[in-house]
């Protein structure tokens, strides 16, 4: 059992981090596009300033899971770093569920907020803000299940590659 979830967890990580990067391709790319038309060609487009803060919404909240699983949150690091064994495990275990918590809380009132905008349109893209407001309900459930595995590893004394200390 315990393999299968750090199975799944590995493979969410890397699939939420390709997501990311392509987000953040994207927003760039349109950024470039946004700057190309407005004050290069003169004629600026109605379009891409909404889809670029959009993708970089999305980018942000599916973001949020990676920063769990790396324990890059913000966090007491004096006290952290200044504590070992059972009362660190103890620390870390209360700031994933204090996590866990939010995550949970910000994605069932993302929810209910994305339920309550669906009728209205992005200015210039002409679709339901609805999918803007739905990157909080996706990326903070996303995030909280990222906290969910977080737990799982720590409790069993398993870390990951990009454990705090040991990013690449």
């Amino acid at each position: 059992m315990l393999q299968t979830i750090l199975r799944i967890d590995e493979t969410m990580a890397k699939a939420i981090g390709i997501a990311v990067a392509v987000l953040l391709a994207s927003s760039v790319g349109l950024g470039m596009y946004q700057v190309l038309m407005r004050f290069v060609i003169m004629q600026p487009s109605t379009w891409s300033e909404a889809l670029t803060r959009t993708l970089l919404i999305w980018m942000v909240y599916l973001g949020a899971a990676l920063a769990v699983r790396g324990g890059l949150l913000v966090a007491v690091d004096v006290v952290r770093s200044g504590v070992r064994g059972p009362l660190r495990t103890a620390l870390e275990l209360v700031a994933l569920l204090a996590c866990l918590v939010f995550f949970a809380t910000v994605a069932w009132y993302g929810y209910l907020i994305a339920g309550r905008v669906r009728f209205q349109v992005l200015a210039g893209l002409e679709v339901s803000i609805a999918w803007a407001y739905a990157a909080l309900p996706v990326g903070c459930t996303i995030a909280a299940l990222t906290a969910m595995f977080s737990i799982v590893r720590l409790l069993s004394g398993v870390s990951t590659e990009t454990d705090r200390g040991t990013a690449r």
